[in-house]
């Protein structure tokens, strides 16, 4: 008999009791997704947020919630990404991040039938061994609440490498301008940010223990509902005081004009865990306020106090939030002088693990192979600030994420050929990967072939590094596709 501890199930050990064993570090996996919804240009993308419930569950993950954006690739046709998150049972700190193709087909009035698959990894909160490949097949049934919403019904088929999932699921949701003859107009473009939050937590961890004070970085994006309400979307990992912990957050935000600044109000719901935070099945409800002070005509630095807490576990915190925002679109003016010039890649990469590369005791060998996604925002017309995702596909080490902001800096060599090259700082961790607590460090050079002007194929080599001492150092090689853009 296995004992429990601190009310929770036991997690496995690597090296000594405060080293949790496949919990993955999200640290900013979901900075590209988040980006992509503000690059995304107009008229092309859609939403879907939902709920998968296994039956006959046989891990502490119970039941998982999609978030979802894609683009119209051709009429009833998307393809975009999407991410998974433990939602039911014990095990907040499974997420799974990868890609999603869906198709609606019209049946009759406002009822069409919807077909998607999906294929990711990810891991996390202990329950994942081996590769953490997931797959989903899913069909349902989608009704037009109105011309931009529908609700969703229907089943789908999850299999998790490395857990003990196979099994049907049912399925309900909400989607958003997908299949209602042409995609409804997008959402006006606010700003996107970077942040960083302290917060000062209460409570115990999963293994009973006091938790530890904080430390997250993250991105967002916000959309203007109106001239002073927006619509936000973020996500944010742990760079101290947990590591593996990540949070995906939504939430609304009522702005009020104060003289030179504005003020603001926020509340925001999502899913949050990983790293020993005990965040229950996983739900997460922020609230906050704050001022917004403008640094240029279109630059904002955000300063929020506020408290978060998880309804279904043993954690809340005092929050203090700052903010570095470009900002698209002000009260005063609707349009930014000249286009935002963009790109979007994805891809798969694989790492050539050393004898540093895994912790003393960890389990596994070979090389792991990752999906990964980036979102450029051009500071100019060559240098790029880059936000960069990635989860295990494969090599054993279930739950190991990366991720990475940077700079780049994009040289044209010919009509077709692209030398690009960037410089990352971040976090990964989980797998039993040997990241020496998590703050890592790249260089990558990439080399771009013109397909034609809105798509290029692109071949990258680099290097990978923990930036404590002890840690591992891996070179990278990868490949993939880079969709060059523009907004207004």
């Amino acid at each position: 008999m296995t004992e429990r501890i601190g009310g929770k199930p036991p997690l496995q050990q690597f090296t000594g009791p405060d080293m949790p064993s496949r919990v993955p570090l999200r640290c900013l996996a979901s900075v590209s997704l988040v980006a992509v919804l503000g690059a995304t240009p107009a008229g092309s993308f859609e939403f879907g947020t939902g709920f998968d419930l296994i039956q006959d569950p046989q891990t502490e993950i119970e039941g998982l919630h999609r978030f979802h954006v894609g683009r119209e690739i051709a009429p009833g046709l998307s393809f975009g990404q999407s991410i998974y998150s433990a939602a039911s049972g014990d095990a907040g700190g499974a997420f799974f991040w990868g890609f999603e193709m869906v198709r609606s087909v019209p049946l009759s009035g406002a009822l069409s039938l919807n077909l998607s698959g999906f294929v990711g990894g990810g891991g996390g909160a202990a329950q994942v061994l081996g590769d953490g490949l997931m797959t989903r097949a899913n069909v349902a049934l989608n009704y037009a609440v109105t011309p931009k919403l529908g609700a969703e019904l229907g089943a789908s088929w999850i299999k998790i490498a490395g857990a003990e999932i196979d099994d049907p699921a049912l399925n309900f949701g909400l989607t958003y301008g997908l299949g209602r003859g042409g995609a409804a107009e997008p959402l006006p473009l606010r700003g996107v940010s970077i942040r960083a939050t302290g917060l000062a937590t209460s409570g115990t961890n999963r293994n009973g223990a006091a938790q530890a004070d904080m430390a997250l970085a993250g991105a967002e994006v916000a959309f203007a509902l109106g001239p002073m309400t927006e619509l936000t979307l973020a996500g944010d990992g742990a760079a101290d005081g947990a590591e593996g912990y990540m949070q995906v957050l939504g939430g609304l935000r009522q702005r009020v004009q104060l003289g030179p600044v504005t003020g603001f109000a926020e509340g925001v719901i999502g899913f949050g865990g990983g790293g020993l935070v005990d965040t229950g099945a996983g739900p997460m409800v922020s609230a906050g306020a704050g001022i917004s002070v403008p640094l240029t005509q279109w630059a904002d630095l955000d300063l929020m106090l506020g408290a978060t807490t998880a309804p279904d576990g043993d954690f809340s915190a005092k929050t203090a939030q700052l903010r570095l925002t470009r900002v698209f679109q002000r009260e005063a003016r609707a349009t930014t002088p000249g286009p935002q010039k963009w790109a979007y890649s994805f891809g798969i990469s694989m790492q050539d693990a050393g004898s540093d590369f895994r912790k003393p005791g960890a389990p596994g060998a070979g090389n792991p192979i990752m999906q990964e996604s980036s979102a450029d925002m051009f500071l100019g017309e060559r240098l790029y600030l880059t936000g960069n995702a990635q989860t295990a596909l494969g090599g054993e080490v279930a739950g190991y994420a990366i991720g990475m902001l940077g700079l780049g800096y994009e040289m044209p060599l010919s009509d077709r050929w692209t030398l690009s090259a960037e410089a990352h700082l971040g976090a990964a961790g989980g797998g039993g990967v040997n990241t020496a607590g998590g703050p890592v460090g790249g260089l990558r050079a990439e080399l771009d072939y013109a397909i034609h002007d809105d798509l290029r194929l692109s071949m990258g080599l680099g290097q990978i590094r923990a930036l404590k001492d002890g840690g591992f150092s891996a070179p990278v090689a990868q490949v993939g596709l880079k969709l060059p853009f523009e907004t207004r």
